[in-house]
């Protein structure tokens, strides 16, 4: 049921401003990213790894896919809840779920599409012989080793190696302010 303001002013609006609020209600947020729940096999946060790879660590340069991500959309972010407010009759958790999935799409299209910095040549060793990530100590040892050799392996994709992260990106509604 969508509230409409008929009146332009004096207590009409006031009635229609006050449906309006109680159809809205308290106030909900919608996060969206990385969330706690979300982790590797070995229980590495996903979240821990989004942030190295959005900002860099001492040995692999940043790759800003998510403020990248932010920069190109956050401007529609509020047209959007705007119209999915009044196509969803002001159900405001309803509203916060169509934009926080849309949000989410948007980080998950900047993962696929990000191409530099490109990965290092250890990296793209690494994720040839182990397309999951699953990897020991010795069989990076053995990987630096091998790389010191000689070694080489086809450039690999950034920021998607098992698909753990991209897969992971992800939304909630929560109630009440942030």
């Amino acid at each position: 049921m969508a509230v409409k303001i008929k009146s332009v002013g004096g207590v009409g609006l006031e009635n229609a401003l006050k449906q309006l609020q109680e159809k809205i209600g308290q106030g909900a947020h919608v996060r969206s990213g990385f969330l706690e729940n979300a982790t590797y096999p070995d229980g590495t946060p996903v979240a821990q790894v989004a942030y190295w790879d959005e900002y860099g660590t001492k040995t692999a340069p940043p790759r800003p896919f998510m403020r990248t991500a932010i920069a190109n959309n956050k401007g529609d972010w509020g047209r959007l809840m705007g119209a999915v407010l009044k196509a969803t009759g002001y159900n405001v958790n309803q509203a916060l779920a169509l934009v926080g999935e849309k949000i989410t799409d948007q980080v998950k299209q900047e993962i696929v599409s990000f191409t530099a910095p490109e990965n290092s040549m250890l990296t793209n060793i690494l994720k040839e012989r182990f397309p999951t990530g699953d990897y020991t100590k010795d069989d990076f040892l053995k990987a630096v080793s091998d790389l010191k050799h000689g070694a080489t392996a086809s450039p690999g994709k950034p920021l998607v190696w098992s698909g753990v992260m991209l897969n992971s990106a992800a939304y909630d509604v929560k109630e009440g302010p942030e």
